[in-house]
């Protein structure tokens, strides 16, 4: 792989916000599991004080990360905080439409991003907000 130099890098200032749900932010949550059909995107997020299943019905795209790889946003999605953002800005969409041919994100203004946090981080690129399904 070529190496970079820091003139290369693409650095973006993240702005989120908490989605409001029906549940308490859990310090211990995870997503424990992943399911992808047909642009509906479907996880199941769990832990002490939280069990649910959140449902996106329409994505256009979608990436799992360790932690470790989003810690510019540390500072703002903290399981302290909540569990489940919207990235207004300086997100992975912002860092996609760096890229001369990323066309969903010149097509659909509307697009949206989502971020669910845990050990495992979900970015969901969806035009509405999921629906959480408690259980």
């Amino acid at each position: 792989m070529p190496s970079q130099s820091s003139s290369d890098l693409i650095h973006l200032q993240p702005a989120v916000r908490v989605l409001a749900g029906p549940f308490r932010p859990d310090p211990t949550c995870e997503v424990v599991s992943i399911s992808y059909t047909a642009g509906r995107l479907t996880m199941r997020v769990e832990g002490s004080k939280l069990a649910t299943t959140v449902v996106f019905s329409s994505v256009w795209g979608f990436r799992v990360l360790d932690e470790l790889d989003l810690t510019e946003f540390w500072s703002q999605c903290s399981l302290k905080t909540g569990w489940l953002f919207e990235v207004t800005a300086g997100g992975w969409k912002d860092l996609e439409l760096h890229r001369a041919h990323y066309v969903t994100g010149r097509m659909y203004e509307d697009l949206r991003e989502f971020l669910v946090v845990g050990n495992d981080c979900v970015s969901v690129l969806s035009k509405d907000e999921p629906q959480l399904q408690n259980s």
